[in-house]
């Protein structure tokens, strides 16, 4: 898991802007406030080969950082060429704005136990990019503003990441964000095109060949999402849609909205991750009683890969795949007896059979009449569960 978060940190950093170099007493202030709080943020020393600035403008030669391996996390080494910064201005009271910035050669490199894994990021691009100086004694709240990487447009072009001697593309992954640059609050979208796993990695990883099997030389997935971020000075709230849609197989949706997250808890966890240190849920939790729920789903919609599936699951269980789909709903009924709610238990089987006959979509969504704290979940009756998913108002429909 530290790995992964390692990873995906850094990443994160190719892809938004934030790398800039330590001991940069030359370069403008909107620069070392960015470089203050990726410190901040990692802990990570930088080293450049040049930088040159003009008040407004910098350019920076031979940005290189590390993440020296530290217990179950592996070294991490960033790359990047050429960074590029341009019309910097000073929006007052600590926020800055660097109205665009570009990454020329950026890689990224891990090393853990023998297994080697390279990133490759050509060109990347910033627009509108905004970042505040938290300042001393900042609240909860600044320090989370300054934890957050804003930026109207993020462009990134084609990627490859290689591992095992296999590799992944990416065509380009695109950003934008528009609203509060003082607190963070605003609309975000998202978008990933086109990750092609190749037929070579697939088998690779494959070694069953089942998907060779379905009719999969190779893989290919967009990720997308859109959503809206609240922030007050005591805490902050979400509501997003994802994606991810998998060439001739199906797109996963997933939605959610969540309000009132402490930021002083949201900075407590940002402590313990620059300490190393796994945080404490047990003293959050407190904290967090208070977090409400509006909504959440699943959906999936159906582009062939589910009647590909289930001629081999039947198989599998010894019988054909009309066998299988007719007693399916029995069978789920069974397994749904324990949770006590009779019409929810028809509800489901009535969909799941009519999605098996006919695979279009099917939808589990939990949508109460009132958003349900932590402390009413808590306070659920695991004796009764039928009655938890009626105050959650679950549902599951089909090919609607």
């Amino acid at each position: 898991m530290k790995s992964a978060t390692r990873l995906f940190l850094l990443l994160c950093l190719s892809g938004t802007a934030l790398s800039l170099p330590a001991k940069a007493d030359d370069l403008p202030d909107a620069v070392q406030t960015l470089l203050a709080n990726l410190e901040q943020q990692t802990g990570a020393k930088a080293t450049y080969e040049s930088a040159e600035a003009d008040g407004e403008s910098a350019t920076i030669k031979g940005l290189t950082i590390q993440l020296a391996a530290s217990g179950t996390s592996p070294g991490l080494t960033y790359k990047t060429d050429t960074v590029e910064l341009a019309d910097i201005s000073d929006e007052g009271d600590g926020l800055y704005q660097i109205g665009s910035a570009t990454f020329s050669g950026t890689r990224l490199e891990m090393n853990e136990q023998g297994m080697a894994m390279s990133f490759s990021i050509p060109e990347a691009s910033a627009e509108g990019w905004y970042v505040t100086d938290a300042g001393e004694d900042a609240s909860a709240a600044e320090k989370v503003r300054a934890s957050m990487n804003i930026a109207r447009k993020i462009s990134v072009g084609k990627m490859d990441l290689t591992t095992m001697g296999q590799t992944v593309t990416i065509d380009g992954y695109e950003q934008t964000w528009d609203g509060d640059p003082k607190t963070g609050a605003g609309n975000v979208t998202m978008k990933v095109s086109n990750l092609a796993i190749p037929e070579s990695a697939l088998a690779a990883a494959d070694t069953m060949g089942v998907l060779k099997q379905l009719g999969y030389a190779g893989l290919n997935f967009d990720f997308s999402s859109e959503g809206k971020v609240d922030m007050s000075e005591e805490a902050m709230g979400f509501d997003f849609d994802f994606a991810l849609a998998g060439k001739d197989i199906g797109t996963f949706k997933f939605g959610a909205n969540a309000a009132g997250i402490p930021l002083a808890a949201y900075a407590e966890l940002m402590a313990a991750s620059k300490a190393g240190k796994e945080p404490d849920f047990n003293a959050f939790m407190p904290q967090l009683m208070g977090v409400s729920f509006g909504r959440f789903s699943v959906r999936f919609e159906d582009a062939s890969i589910t009647k590909k599936v289930l001629p081999m699951i039947a198989a599998m269980q010894g019988m054909d795949e009309a066998t299988l789909v007719s007693n399916a709903g029995a069978m789920m009924q069974i397994g749904l007896m324990q949770l006590q709610n009779q019409a929810f238990t028809e509800q489901t089987v009535a969909a799941v059979n009519a999605f098996l006959k006919e695979p279009q979509s099917i939808t589990i969504a939990a949508a109460p009449a009132a958003p349900v704290t932590v402390a009413d979940i808590m306070g659920f009756n695991p004796a009764a569960p039928g009655e938890a998913i009626t105050k959650l108002g679950v549902s599951v429909k089909a090919n609607d």
